[in-house]
């Protein structure tokens, strides 16, 4: 089990005096803001502080990969997340824009239309999941929910707290984290991944090392995990596809062939603090009492 280096109370709390505001211009009426969200991270996160966004870029799609917390069918659809329709976006005349930094419409066009918080998550420190906590403290203070923000990020503590008790016995095999492209391609998630900071946070070891993509997965044909011959597989949904499954490429895995594979709900692997916290629940189920 590894050591847990989250952050502390204290600095949750002071966290939330801190808000990446791109403009001038103050947010007005916090209590009724209307928010646009043109990230999945943030568009739960506002979700879980109680508040209902005006707007989410590609929001049918986040009901099928993000899942939970649920996004109300009232809530409009801003088109890709790379780059929405800013003509719509404009026309519903947003009180706040939350933004992922460095990632799509820059910043400061979006400022023509609103007040924007471009909230960092993936930087080159690669640490995903601070970067949520703090980035859902900064969206309460603009929110004026800071209260919800405090309790929020202490039940999330307390929660990987209680999935680390959970985890006690467990034999401590290296995990493997890997959602499938296609019936070859994989993508493993190492560090500068959000889950691998969950693993880190309750405890477990990541098998895989490699830093990858700025996201922090690498897109690897399936036999690159073959050497991980200790390693337990935990496949996020959907799973192979059948064609795979009946292979004899699938079926002469070490992992596989000693049954050290495990599967979870699908889970958002880019999200915010919510999605790391559904990452640990589902995980704990899958490998409790292994």
């Amino acid at each position: 089990m590894q050591e847990h280096k989250g952050l502390t109370r204290r600095q949750l709390v002071a966290a939330l005096s801190v808000v990446p505001f791109t403009g001038s211009r103050s947010f007005a009426s916090k209590g009724d803001l209307k928010v646009a969200a043109l990230d999945w991270a943030w568009a739960e996160s506002i979700l879980v502080l109680g508040g209902v966004p005006l707007a989410v870029a590609e929001a049918l799609l986040y009901r099928e990969r993000v899942v939970a917390p649920d996004l109300p069918d009232t809530v409009r659809d801003l088109g890709l997340r790379s780059w929405p329709n800013l003509e719509l976006l404009r026309a519903l005349q947003p009180g706040l824009i939350v933004a992922q930094a460095g990632y799509g419409i820059p910043a400061s066009r979006l400022e023509l239309i609103a007040p924007t918080l471009a909230l960092p998550l993936y930087t080159a420190e690669r640490q995903p999941l601070l970067n949520a906590e703090s980035g859902l403290s900064a969206i309460a203070v603009a929110m004026d929910r800071t209260q919800r923000a405090r309790d929020y990020l202490a039940e999330a503590q307390d929660r990987f707290a209680e999935v680390r008790g959970q985890l006690s016995t467990y034999d401590n095999r290296p995990l493997l984290l890997i959602k499938f492209a296609d019936e070859r391609l994989i993508d493993v998630y190492g560090p500068g991944s959000l889950f691998h900071d969950v693993l880190t946070r309750i405890g477990l070891s990541n098998g895989w090392e490699q830093t990858g993509s700025h996201w922090g997965f690498s897109t690897v044909g399936l036999e690159a995990i073959a050497r991980y011959r200790d390693a337990r597989v935990v496949i996020i949904e959907p799973g192979p596809p059948l064609a795979l499954h009946n292979s004899a490429l699938w079926q002469t895995l070490p992992m596989v062939r000693d049954r050290n594979v495990v599967s979870i709900p699908p889970t958002w692997v880019f999200g915010g603090l919510p999605s790391a916290l559904r990452f640990a629940h589902n995980l704990v189920k899958a490998l409790h009492p292994l």
